[in-house]
């Protein structure tokens, strides 16, 4: 893994909420011309997730977030042509037919990227793809409560002999769920919040930012730490270009994934 001082050097400081003069697009052409091979393909697991994602707003057209892999053109080619994506994204495109059961089954495949991804992974993309699923999994695990669903039905994708599931599944009839302690801030947000979605948004983004901050790695010119940077970068340019409407919908997708 590569030293890239001058890179990491250019790059402005992040603080949510701020917006900041560099962009990911921005940052493209830099990171072609500086990295290594294999650290761009990390760039490229980084924002496979954005492409999962870019999936389900495709099939809604809607404008899909640009901070993907794959452009909108591209996403469509690469579902015609069954190529430039996971082979598990066709298989779940194949078994569900229809418009609708690939909208409502969409959250299995988001579990099956985590599920191929993480142990592939290491370093701060293992860390941070762990992290991602598991607050996932809480705020579902909370919503799910909140609204007395079924937390096996919720879980229907995931892994039910994985500890974190078993965890959430241990407590399907108490009154409330309370998260691992390393999640109880984040359940401490949810509760200040109340019931406003903007708000709930507006706290997630700031805690997803400041644990990536925690798991940053401390050498500032190494790879791990250009991930660490626009995983951040990301979660602000999301946040900023969202208005109320799209707050309520990315929250609601939650209880899903």
């Amino acid at each position: 893994m590569g030293n890239y001082y001058y890179l990491a050097a250019s790059l402005p400081p992040l603080e949510f909420p701020l917006a900041t003069e560099a962009s990911f697009a921005s940052l493209q052409n830099a990171l072609e011309l500086n990295l290594s091979k294999e650290d761009l393909e990390k760039v490229k697991k980084l924002r496979l997730f954005v492409d999962l994602t870019n999936i389900r707003l495709f099939l809604q057209e809607e404008e899909i977030d640009p901070r993907g892999n794959l452009k909108e053109k591209e996403l469509e080619e690469a579902l015609l042509s069954e190529t430039m994506l996971p082979e598990y994204v066709f298989d779940f495109l194949k078994e569900h037919e229809t418009l609708s059961e690939k909208l409502k089954n969409f959250s299995s495949l988001l579990a099956q990227f985590f599920r191929e991804e993480i142990p592939k992974q290491t370093g701060f993309l293992r860390e941070f793809f762990e992290f991602e699923r598991q607050w996932r999994l809480v705020v579902l695990a909370m919503r799910a409560k909140k609204m007395r669903r079924d937390f096996a039905q919720e879980l229907q994708f995931e892994d039910l002999h994985d500890p974190f599931v078993m965890q959430i599944l241990a407590q399907k009839d108490t009154d409330t769920y309370e998260p691992p302690l390393e999640y109880q801030e984040l359940s401490d947000l949810f509760q200040a919040c109340g019931p406003d979605p903007w708000q709930q948004n507006k706290s997630l983004a700031s805690y997803r930012f400041m644990k990536i901050q925690e798991i940053m790695s401390t050498l500032p010119f190494s790879m791990e730490w250009i991930l660490a940077y626009l995983a951040q970068l990301m979660i602000i340019e999301q946040w900023n270009e969202l208005n109320a409407a799209k707050g309520r919908a990315l929250l609601d997708t939650f209880k899903n994934q």
